[in-house]
């Protein structure tokens, strides 16, 4: 009887502080909403505010008809409360921000400069703005025409941040499946390197005519002109260096292309290596334009021993874009034109056509030196600047395949 009784007080006695400690917090509560009123005038409607409802849905939708059509993604709010996107024209009702979280980790804020009035009941196309920055989109009420930049695959989630409140209101995720596996570890474009965290480091323009930026390409393509005596170098750091499996894709629309066995016709598209003299070279990767043809070289990571191949096939075009993949995969290299894989010749040597070898193992040896972009690295009479244009150069860190090549074609 005595230890019921003794158990029956101590539970009263416990309610009896649980009862106290919330009194305590309410009334800390209430002389908080009370001293902010006092000393305000008023209570901030915001805090009383509900968050935003949008219903809406996020799907991926084709841009043409054809058998292998390119992707967009797609957002449809579809009824709740009046709202609209900060930095559309023209809205009314809560001030919302898109904000899109990618399955590489990106998460920029869409351009929606272009969107005007309620947004129910229209699909919003999402899309990123050009092969320039990775991290710069758009979200527009205008279904864009095929060619955009290829999308990651994976979830895609549509973020909805109420600015009146400050809250997330609301995530639409959807998977993305007619993309590509991975971005670009970088892409070069002009004087900017445009990391895929969205980060952006600056390289060095230099001679004569600069390295203005143009647009009027094919796929909303930005390139860079060289006129032979300009180019562009990015100073060493890991976005740059590739000793496993890489690739690189790029287009160039040359000048001239002529005979292939005269050095007036050799120009550097890319490179990241050193020249010194004959038999003295130390290259990560170097892509050539030799005449109507395309030369790779590089250094053996075991041996140090240089190599380089050649296309014995001529498949430049002067004067038209010629969109280059080259792809180091399983110790194997190829080279693409347009979606064509061109056959090769190898050789053991820094200067062309000079010892020739079985296709080797690819190993590529790393180095600190910087990458230039229209000329080569090295001293006086080995420049082989490029004439032409150089479109941006997207280096990766896993070998194309060619679904991926293809996806990747522009034409024009």
């Amino acid at each position: 009887m005595n230890l019921i009784m003794e158990k029956q007080y101590n539970n009263s006695h416990g309610i009896s502080e649980a009862v106290s400690v919330i009194l305590v917090i309410a009334l800390v509560l209430v002389l908080t909403m009370v001293i902010y009123v006092l000393v305000s005038g008023a209570a901030d409607p915001k805090y009383m505010k509900k968050t935003v409802y949008i219903a809406g849905e996020t799907t991926i939708l084709p841009l043409d008809t054809s058998s292998s059509p390119d992707y967009v993604l797609a957002y449809l709010p579809k009824a709740g409360d009046p709202f609209f996107l900060i930095g559309q024209s023209l809205g009314s009702g809560t001030p919302v921000t898109m904000k899109i979280l990618s399955p590489d980790g990106r998460n920029p804020t869409p351009d929606t400069s272009g969107l005007t009035g309620t947004l129910y009941g229209k699909t919003l196309y999402i899309y990123q703005k050009s092969a320039a920055n990775p991290c710069e989109f758009v979200a527009s009420e205008t279904r864009p025409n095929a060619g955009i930049p290829v999308m990651t695959n994976g979830i895609w989630n549509i973020q909805m941040i109420d600015e009146e409140v400050h809250v997330l209101a609301d995530t639409y995720p959807t998977t993305f499946t007619k993309g590509t596996t991975s971005l670009p570890v970088t892409m070069l474009l002009g004087s900017k390197s445009t990391r895929a965290d969205c980060s952006v480091t600056d390289g060095i323009c230099s001679g004569i005519g600069g390295c203005t930026l143009h647009n009027t390409s094919p796929c909303n393509m930005s390139y860079s002109t060289f006129s032979g005596t300009n180019y562009i170098t990015f100073p060493d750091d890991p976005t740059l260096n590739y000793t496993g499996e890489m690739s690189i894709a790029v287009s160039i629309r040359p000048t001239a292309t002529g005979n292939s066995n005269s050095t007036g016709n050799w120009h550097q598209i890319i490179g990241k290596g050193v020249t010194v003299g004959v038999g003295n070279e130390n290259d990560n990767y170097q892509l050539f334009q030799m005449g109507d043809r395309l030369y790779f070289e590089w250094n053996d990571a075991d041996t140090g021993i240089h190599y380089h191949a050649i296309t014995p096939v001529g498949k430049l075009q002067a004067g038209g874009w010629n969109n280059l993949n080259v792809v180091v995969r399983n110790g194997e290299l190829a080279i693409y034109n347009n979606g064509e894989s061109l056959p090769l010749t190898y050789y053991q040597s820094n200067v062309p056509w000079t010892n020739p070898v079985s296709a080797p193992t690819v190993r590529l040896e790393n180095n600190d030196n910087p990458v230039t972009i229209g000329k080569q690295n090295g001293g006086a009479g080995n420049e082989f600047y490029f004439n032409g244009d150089i479109g941006g150069i997207s280096l990766y860190n896993r070998g194309l395949t060619q679904q991926d090549i293809l996806g990747l074609q522009c034409p024009g």
